[in-house]
């Protein structure tokens, strides 16, 4: 099977196409898994990466699938419905490590930098760091040959223009739980794969796992936002814990100032 089996309910199409880019990305520094995975997607969006994962093992999984942004939760769940064998439970709140309501930005046109650290304030200073990943992945060929030959000054201009869509932001007061008790409620044993792109509150989604809890995490990949403020923090959690760590920043996530970590038993 194919990432393109699932033809996925969106809110815009263009952003499944790209988060099926990156999926390839998560499996790497020795991240596997078998059939008969558990797989908790925090970030979900409308659940590209869960897609990828079901696609990957033939259906053989259980996915538990985070989106706390109502409009996205119901596409997720949707998508659950329909497409994923009743093998996705799509719960509709966010991760943190504390019970609370917090204010999401949410972005219509570009669902996927919707986030509860974004708002009025830094929208700007966002736009310009996304666009400065987005040339620099432009520039690697990341779409198409043709594009790559355009100058940087340009290639920022025209970027920076298509993400003008920032600025049309909506607020969502949206719930966020310790995913401790969760773990209880769903009676989740085991977490073969612990995925986290949160759009910079990695930190907190870590910091709501129990001590009880951290056994049962075979492996975990975290998308980080702020890499040099954020990413030694981390890692931190994972060492201390007993997991192999390995981090990486390639080029286009060192212009956005993101990279991945990746933690194994």
């Amino acid at each position: 099977m194919t990432l393109d089996a699932i033809a996925l309910h969106s809110i815009n199409p263009w952003e499944v196409s790209f988060l099926r880019e990156e999926v390839g990305g998560y499996f790497a520094h020795g991240v596997d898994l078998e059939p008969g995975s558990i797989v908790l997607d925090v970030g979900a969006n409308v659940g590209v990466f869960s897609a990828a994962v079901y696609e990957r093992l033939d259906g053989e999984v259980r996915i538990y699938a985070f989106e706390p942004l109502p409009p996205l939760h119901e596409t997720l769940d949707r998508n659950g419905r329909e497409f994923f064998g009743g093998r996705l439970t799509a719960l509709p709140f966010g991760l943190a490590d504390a019970e609370a309501e917090l204010d999401f930005s949410y972005f219509p046109a570009a669902t996927i930098f919707s986030s509860s650290t974004r708002d009025e304030g830094n929208v700007e200073a966002e736009r310009r760091r996304v666009t400065a990943g987005i040339v620099e992945m432009i520039r690697a060929g990341g779409l198409g040959p043709a594009l790559r030959r355009v100058p940087a000054p340009v290639l920022r201009g025209i970027v920076g223009r298509k993400l003008r869509v920032m600025r049309e932001l909506e607020t969502h007061r949206v719930r966020v739980r310790p995913l401790s008790p969760v773990l209880d409620e769903q009676g989740i044993d085991r977490i073969d794969l612990l995925k986290i792109d949160v759009e910079g509150a990695e930190l907190a989604v870590l910091r709501g796992v129990e001590d009880r809890h951290w056994p049962l995490v075979r492996q975990a990949v975290v998308e980080v936002e702020g890499w040099e403020r954020t990413h030694e923090s981390v890692r931190d959690v994972f060492a201390a814990r007993g997991f192999t760590v390995e981090a990486e920043q390639n080029p286009v996530q060192r212009a956005a100032d993101i990279g991945m970590v990746f933690a194994r038993r």
